[in-house]
């Protein structure tokens, strides 16, 4: 008996500290004045959209071209995030996951990704944004430890952009894509601490004025982990423009029980665990405005591949009870 509860005790431990899957994120560097920029850039955005599981983000550092409107609007982080990998003064150029990649480097290629195809994290995101207001947007980012690690801190990167601009730019491109528009922390990243125990997290709270040249129902949050030294990427994650957590049709439940739903955020599978009153249960996922988007009967894994990003509820019923729980799907 004492080897079968230490073998569980095992189990335990080695699923509890399960690493999880790394995102990928592009930093893209571009002008709406660059003549390259426009000529490469298609290529690049078709390679882009090859690819799954990666985020991207573009700045418009003023150099070479100052007249660039997307640079105007926020000159001093632009260039400060082009400046913090050492690339000021040429565009297009791109950073994947913290590494820079050669400017002779053939942006169209899928080759650019690969070293970064399969990797893992001992750290997950989350992030809830409200657009509620007319002048506010707010952002909460939680950083959970999921495997044992060995960083006592990092550099978290934080802030704004706009997922499409429908612009006529000098250099002939008319449509820019996920547009950087505010850090909520230095271009170089806050110094965090990680939680060093698996299971437990950091959250941070941003909020800003919104600009009036945005569009709201475009500007989505984004966060990037990084190691403080290397620049190299732990974590990352972007979030639907659509979301917007403050929009809700149904009440969650807030007390504490014994369920538990994993992993969440989620892309594939929503696992259910710890429902007792199994008996005639029903699962009903519904929207941010309580539309009923998904129903299944006495299930303990619901594939969510089908919902489109952002935030729902799991309501769990039977005869007796009912329980709703928030989760996202990205």
């Amino acid at each position: 008996m004492r080897i079968k509860i230490l073998f569980v005790v095992m189990l335990i431990n080695m699923y509890a500290s399960a690493q999880v899957a790394r995102n990928t994120i592009v930093e893209h560097f571009t002008n709406t004045w660059c003549g390259i920029c426009a000529s490469r850039n298609p290529g690049f955005y078709t390679n882009l959209n090859a690819q799954t599981n990666v985020r991207h983000i573009a700045y418009h550092p003023s150099s070479p071209y100052a007249g660039c409107i997307l640079s105007q609007h926020n000159v001093t982080e632009n260039n400060g995030r082009t400046n913090y990998y050492g690339i000021f003064g040429g565009t297009p150029r791109l950073v994947i996951n913290g590494t820079v990649i050669a400017s002779s480097a053939n942006y169209s290629s899928a080759s650019i990704f690969t070293p970064f195809n399969g990797q893992t994290s001992a750290f997950e995101i989350s992030i809830l944004q409200d657009k509620s207001s007319a002048t506010t947007i707010t952002s909460k980012v939680t950083i959970k430890t999921v495997a044992q690690h060995s960083l006592a801190s990092a550099s978290l990167f934080t802030g704004l952009a706009e997922d499409t601009i429908f612009y006529q730019g000098p250099n002939g491109e008319a449509q820019h894509y996920d547009v950087f528009r505010k850090a909520y922390n230095s271009t170089t990243g806050q110094n965090i601490t990680l939680a060093a125990n698996v299971g437990d997290s950091v959250q941070f709270t941003y909020s800003t004025t919104s600009s009036p040249v945005w569009n709201l129902s475009r500007m989505f949050t984004f966060a990037i982990l990084q190691e403080t030294t290397s620049k190299s990427l732990l974590q990352c994650l972007t979030v639907p423009a659509s979301q917007n957590d403050f929009i809700l049709g149904v009440e969650e439940t807030q007390e504490a029980d014994w369920i538990k739903i994993y992993p969440n955020p989620v892309k594939d599978f929503l696992i259910i665990e710890g429902y007792q009153n199994s008996f005639d249960v029903e699962y009903a996922i519904t929207d941010a405005f309580g539309k009923i988007t998904k129903t299944v009967k006495e299930e303990n894994k619901i594939n969510v591949r089908d919902l489109k990003p952002g935030v729902y509820f799991l309501v769990i019923r039977n005869k007796a009870e009912k329980k709703i729980y928030r989760f996202i799907k990205f």
